[in-house]
């Protein structure tokens, strides 16, 4: 009965409706605080769980083959709901009235791809044993086909980018990172990379190499730190003049 209610509801539902209603799900969740960080921590744990488990299983038999994968479906759909909150989250974010400037970073796309292929790798490798250790490949291919799919709709969709903000920009890859023009101690610009050297001493970097419309994110950089009047070496000061002029 369950199982007809809801295919009758998925095929009632457009693409773009379903996208709403599940927004509107993680929508509820705002008043729990949970954030992309939150999120991806509670994706980790849940990827060393689901391996603790079935490590413990291969030895002691708490769970038939069935039993396993039944808590690794549920493990799955849990890692998969986590996913989507980052994904609606900074789909979010990139919706908002403000100027986006797309960075994906060759870190980020590497992670990623490495992740994508040691657990497809895990799954094809595991499959092909006789011993029940075997039954472990289906968490494995349910991560990375939820990682494959993340990043392409992230890539696709631009999700991973800067905003300029009045008082602070707001950098989105992994996680969302906030820096405030009143935090910033000073800002240094070599080698097409910008510094924001914060007051704590802690130093966020953005490279231009990885920044989609480049030129337009180098205007509004400098005007952002001329309006906040923010400090920049007299030397990095000269660099961004000429990369503008140019």
């Amino acid at each position: 009965m369950c199982y007809d209610i809801l295919r009758k509801i998925y095929t009632e539902l457009d693409s773009h409706s379903l996208q709403v209603h599940l927004f509107c799900i993680f929508t509820l969740l705002k008043p729990y605080n949970m954030n992309s960080a939150l999120a991806s921590v509670g994706k980790n744990l849940i990827l060393i769980a689901v391996v603790l488990l079935s490590a413990f299983n291969f030895f002691y038999r708490w769970l038939d083959w069935k039993e396993l994968i039944a808590a690794q479906s549920l493990v799955g759909l849990a890692y998969i709901f986590l996913s989507c909150y980052e994904y609606l989250n900074a789909s979010y974010k990139a919706s908002l009235p403000v100027q986006r400037y797309p960075y994906f970073t060759s870190k980020f796309i590497m992670f990623r791809a490495l992740k994508i292929s040691v657990f497809t790798a895990f799954a094809v490798l595991l499959y092909t044993f006789d011993r029940s250790v075997k039954f472990i490949y289906p968490i494995c291919l349910i991560i990375a086909a939820t990682e494959g799919t993340i990043l392409y709709l992230k890539y696709r969709k631009a999700l991973c980018f800067v905003n300029i903000y009045a008082n602070y920009l707001l950098i989105v890859e992994n996680k969302f990172t906030k820096v405030f023009a009143s935090e910033i101690m000073i800002i240094e610009f070599r080698h097409d990379i910008f510094y924001f050297v914060k007051k704590n001493h802690k130093t966020i970097s953005i490279k231009l190499e990885h920044i989609r419309h480049r030129e337009n994110f180098v205007q509004g950089i400098n005007d952002w730190i001329n309006r906040n009047n923010i400090l920049i070496s007299a030397e990095s000061k000269v660099k961004l003049r000429e990369l503008i002029a140019h």
